[in-house]
């Protein structure tokens, strides 16, 4: 059977993720050679792209083991790659584990087959995520980079202004939360628009890493979005966004831009 509900693995073909930038050929194993696994891991979601490239679906399965029984968190995640027509199994194994993780597919390299990108929320109150995207072309697993989250830094100044900079692109934006006032007011972040002390922005990874697809050509981009806590975690002030583009071995920062942040 290409799916089932509860499926385990064999270690000898587990990819492992380590952080590297630059990922490293698997052979595939024949799905004959294959024992029946231990019941470990439970079937989240299963989808049939064309990963591999031949122009024909693939069964891609991902697959999460929880920490407890009763436990919504999933502390291992693996992805099974399965070629019918080659009989070929591939799997990939993620560094951390998380909450209602799910698979999404593009192709962002333009080689024509889809990559597979695999979001894992972290469950904090931050709302980020942590992200893996695995190729699986012509049945040779590798592991692909993912960008790196924008590096954003701010401090608030008097007249309830947050200067943000935006290191890769050299951007800096001048936020007007005089809207919030009130609220800094009576925390004591301000006395009559006057900042009582030093204070700086709290910028966050991803919370969004997704395909776009800008041109209409087929290729993919992806769409990041941080979110800049104020004064605590939950005074959003603002959102940046970014656009990356796989060129040749990596990803290239396409654009960036800060949204000032509803009450």
């Amino acid at each position: 059977m290409w799916a089932s509900k509860w499926v385990g693995m064999i270690g000898s073909i587990v990819w492992g993720f380590t952080g590297m930038t630059t990922g490293y050929a698997v052979p595939p194993q024949e799905s004959s050679q294959l024992a029946v696994p231990p019941a470990v891991y439970e079937e989240i979601q299963v989808k049939r792209p064309d990963v591999t490239g031949d122009g024909r679906p693939d069964v891609v399965t991902l697959l999460g083991k929880r920490f407890a029984a009763d436990s919504p968190y999933y502390d291992r995640l693996k992805v099974m790659v399965q070629d019918p027509i080659a009989k070929k199994t591939s799997f990939f194994t993620t560094t951390y584990g998380g909450y209602q993780p799910q698979m999404s597919f593009c192709d962002f390299t333009g080689n024509k087959a889809k990559q597979i990108l695999v979001q894992a929320p972290t469950g904090g109150s931050a709302g980020t995520s942590d992200y893996y995207l695995f190729s699986n072309k012509d049945n040779n697993p590798v592991i692909l980079p993912i960008p790196k989250s924008l590096t954003i830094t701010g401090s608030y100044q008097d007249n309830y202004k947050v200067q943000l900079g935006i290191k890769e692109t050299n951007q800096t934006t001048i936020l007007d939360l005089s809207d919030r006032r009130k609220m800094y007011e009576e925390a004591g972040i301000y006395k009559d628009g006057k900042l009582q002390q030093p204070t700086e922005v709290m910028p966050n990874t991803f919370s969004v890493l997704a395909p776009i697809d800008e041109n209409g050509d087929g290729i993919c981009e992806l769409k990041g979005i941080q979110r800049v806590s104020g004064v605590a975690n939950a005074d959003t002030i603002a959102y940046v966004e970014s656009i990356w583009k796989w060129d040749k071995n990596g990803w290239k920062l396409q654009n960036a831009k800060v949204k000032k942040a509803d009450r």
